[in-house]
């Protein structure tokens, strides 16, 4: 299972950084690029392009290692019968998720506290509620454990 998540964090990883850079990079080599560069704007430009990339860039070096936290230090037994439980998926999974809002809207909530000074509360709920799946993850999969056999007499 680790080898899968060490793949899924680099492909979250990846994503983020090209997502991010491909949406600035039409506006950046546009005429008016010089508008980016003002003061005013410069805050905003570094908490909504700096950070994700930045994110997917730490998402790919550090990927083993996050992997490793999320699973344990288990070797080469652990995926050894072929067969992944679908426990560790949705572990992963909401792992993975969480990560993904809390680099995209850390921006977002950034952005609109130096832009406008005020704080972006939708954001700030979508952070807590990413931080909350990064760190709290086994809470969901005994809730998947739960609905899956709901009904089951076990």
């Amino acid at each position: 299972m680790k080898p899968f998540s060490i793949l899924l964090i680099r492909l979250l990883g990846l994503y983020l950084f090209l997502k991010t850079l491909f949406s600035v990079l039409p506006a950046l080599l546009g005429p008016n690029v010089g508008e980016f560069w003002s003061a005013e704007l410069l805050p905003v430009l570094i908490s909504t392009v700096a950070i994700p990339m930045v994110g997917g860039v730490l998402l790919w070096c550090f990927a083993g290692r996050l992997a490793e936290r999320l699973h344990g230090a288990g070797g080469v037994d652990d995926g050894a019968s072929g067969r992944i439980a679908d426990e560790d998926l949705v572990r992963a999974g909401t792992f993975l998720i969480g990560v993904y809002l809390v680099v995209r809207h850390v921006g977002m909530l950034v952005a609109a506290y130096t832009g406008a000074g005020a704080v972006a509360y939708d954001a700030l709920v979508v952070v807590v509620l990413g931080l909350g799946m990064m760190l709290g993850n086994g809470g969901i999969a005994v809730l998947y454990r739960r609905i899956k056999y709901l009904g089951v007499g076990r």
